[in-house]
């Protein structure tokens, strides 16, 4: 009982914190819905929660081809296998809390890698520009999930604020992935919107053609 009480007192604390500041137009993903928002949401359950999941398995995966386009591009050989790597990981068998927090981790290792580069500004030969362009389109792809992703993430969360404690105790902590996906989902975005950003300005930059939605599908995440 003790164990359960403390189970639904982590997913309540969890939706009860404002929402990530830094993302203008991603609102209330995580406890900054609008009183309206929040009565207007159903109580999620388990369906809910798989469909958020393989909505962020889905940009997530994008974003890590991305990546790894970008890490044969610059010649990142160990980043290139770590990347592979978590992608058939994370498209083999169930998704948990801890196979995604990996995957960030992952990945945001990899970014910084990837960022030192950029920022010294390389000269790329015409196979690595390929790779680059690559790395875009497969950028976008994500964006284009992360759009979807903001407002399942949002539906999600106001939800979950509808849950009793006694529905907090019961159903809430089979509802711990998808609790995952709705919190971390506008740190998430915000930090694929920066990347994305700075990847059209280094092509630009570089003479790298960029895809022509590209600003347009950006906006949409910001």
């Amino acid at each position: 009982m003790i164990r359960t009480t403390v189970i639904a007192l982590a997913i309540a604390a969890s939706f009860a914190a404002p929402a990530h500041a830094q993302l203008g137009k991603l609102k209330g993903l995580v406890g900054g819905a609008t009183a309206t928002e929040a009565s207007a949401a159903g109580a999620p359950d388990e369906a809910a929660q798989d469909a958020l999941v393989r909505r962020f398995v889905a940009s997530q995966s994008h974003s890590l081809a991305a990546q790894t386009s970008f890490a044969k591009a610059f010649g990142l050989a160990e980043q290139v296998q770590l990347l592979e790597a978590e992608r058939q990981a994370l498209s083999s068998g169930a998704v948990d809390v801890s196979k995604m927090k990996k995957s960030v981790s992952v990945s945001e290792a990899a970014q910084a890698a990837i960022d030192e580069r950029v920022a010294a500004q390389p000269e790329l030969s015409a196979e690595s520009k390929q790779y680059y362009t690559d790395g875009l389109v497969s950028l976008l792809a994500s964006a284009a999930e992360g759009q979807k992703l903001s407002g399942e993430a949002n539906n999600f969360a106001s939800g979950m604020k509808n849950l009793g404690p006694a529905q907090l105790a019961t159903v809430g902590r089979k509802l711990v992935a998808g609790a995952w996906v709705a919190k971390e989902s506008p740190g998430y975005l915000k930090g694929l919107y920066d990347t994305s950003k700075s990847a059209m300005t280094f092509a630009r930059a570089s003479k790298i053609k960029v895809p022509g939605n590209a600003d347009s599908m950006l906006d949409g995440l910001n």
